[in-house]
């Protein structure tokens, strides 16, 4: 059992709350100890549901943690890359993350060949479309012997040029059973945060993974709940803190799936029971997918990931479709410099819109896209309400949010981004990020410093 004293809930202060059995079961101005009763003192700190960032890719983000970053805002030249990569220590695989093409063109094996030439690189874009590899690593993987697959580009003597698109699942496998990167430390990272689930959201996702997820719950290395997206594999789980989410599907624009294989995949989905989530970061992908989506028919929970280039005529169609929207506002925070300078000025304003999904009647909810963005949400809440790229500048100052709407991006339920927020209430899961002050003071400031405590079910995960 747990008492909090003392907390600020809805804006009234001085309010106890008592749990058991993983939710609210008392709610009083005062109320009294029980006999081995775990009590913490909110000293007046506001009692906020727990967030949840509802699009993250957890393995990845632990992952990461591990990894070399390769781009901006540390990495901006070629001199610089090869510093870092050279530093690296050891003689097994180098795992670089974050590039961009800003910092040296699309990389080849040539390139990558001059900065470590005896060592296996990888090296993953920013988009997380696409990985580089140097010669050392493209003959661990056999590239010459795999030429023919889609996705591994070669050039005019057919040879491949190291450049590997959409391939995260195949090279998986080339790379056989690497170790498990650190996930209980993404997760207490996430707990500090105040994050008390997360929507998985990779779309290789599968029963295999499912299985994994529910022994790392199991074994206490992962802390949160979990929605899990994925493929056609997905079943319900009997572990309590997972559940199955939505079918993932990943477009690009440069290769999109014929029309009617995208629409009978969303049908099939439904008949199912499982809803959609589809990948969405141009304009082409946008009316793509709306216009698969309205033509297999309309369930439940589908969603639009991301949803990066939202023009005036696309929101209409994402307003008729009925569809959610979980968008990325941490993107603007961190990439938009590159944004203004890469995308024509006519679109400044139609970069991963928040106001205008909420005034245009739009479920809208928030995730990190970790680790491509920050898995920090109060940063992500921040770049919601001020909308200010890295260097000061303005993106969309007509889709700014308030902080009451930017929190209420990561405090809905997994199940229904946007939806109506999940509350401090009895009989309510007990799901908490307690703050060390008032929410007046907090909403000035959306730090992930002011956490001071984050309960899941009842259960203190983090207490600083």
């Amino acid at each position: 059992m747990l008492l909090i004293r003392h907390a600020e809930v809805d804006g009234e202060d001085g309010v106890d709350v008592r749990c058991s059995n993983g939710e609210v079961t008392q709610i009083a101005a005062r109320l009294t100890g029980n006999p081995g009763e775990t009590v913490i003192d909110a000293e007046g700190g506001a009692l906020l549901p727990g967030l949840h960032d509802h699009h993250i890719h957890l393995f990845s983000l632990a992952a990461a943690r591990q990894s070399v970053l390769c781009g901006p805002p540390a990495v901006t030249d070629m001199g610089t890359l090869g510093k870092i990569l050279g530093q690296q220590g050891g003689d097994g695989w180098i795992r670089g993350i974050g590039y961009h093409e800003s910092v040296g063109g699309m990389l080849q094996r040539s390139q990558l060949d001059a900065i470590v030439p005896t060592r296996p690189l990888r090296i993953q874009h920013r988009s997380g479309k696409m990985w580089f590899v140097n010669s050392t690593a493209a003959g661990i993987l056999k590239l010459d012997q795999h030429r023919d697959l889609e996705g591994v580009e070669c050039d005019e003597n057919n040879l491949p040029t190291g450049r590997l698109f959409r391939m995260d699942g195949w090279l998986h496998e080339q790379l056989g059973q690497e170790p498990l990167p650190d996930i209980g430390s993404a997760s207490k990272l996430l707990a500090a945060f105040g994050v008390t689930g997360i929507t998985e959201s990779t779309p290789t996702n599968s029963a295999a993974t499912q299985a994994l997820y529910s022994q790392l719950i199991e074994d206490r290395q992962l802390l949160q709940r979990v929605r899990l997206m994925g493929d056609e594999t997905l079943t319900v789980s009997e572990q309590p803190l997972l559940e199955c989410g939505q079918v993932k599907i990943l477009l690009g624009d440069y290769a999109l799936p014929e029309f009617e294989r995208l629409q009978q995949r969303i049908s099939s989905a439904h008949q199912q029971g499982r809803s959609v989530a589809i990948h969405c970061v141009t304009e082409a992908e946008l009316v793509f997918a709306l216009s698969a989506c309205k033509g297999a028919g309309h369930m439940q929970g589908d969603r639009i990931e991301h949803a990066a280039m939202t023009t005036d005529d696309c929101m209409q169609l994402v307003q008729s479709s009925g569809m959610t929207v979980v968008t990325q506002p941490i993107l603007i925070a961190e990439r938009g410099d590159q944004y203004l300078l890469d995308i024509d000025a006519s679109h400044h304003d139609c970069l991963y819109r928040c106001r205008a999904f909420l005034e245009a009647g739009v479920p809208l909810g928030a995730g990190s896209d970790a680790p491509f963005g920050n898995a920090d949400p109060w940063l992500s809440m921040t770049a919601a309400v001020n909308r200010l790229t890295a260097a000061g500048r303005l993106v969309g100052a007509q889709e700014r949010l308030t902080p009451e709407q930017a929190l209420r991006l990561f405090t809905s339920s997994a199940d229904d981004p946007g939806g109506p927020g999940r509350s401090v209430s009895v009989a309510a899961a007990a799901d908490f990020c307690l703050l060390d002050r008032s929410w007046q003071d907090a909403r000035s400031r959306l730090r992930r410093e002011d956490v001071l405590a984050t309960i899941r079910a009842g259960e203190v995960i983090y207490h600083r």
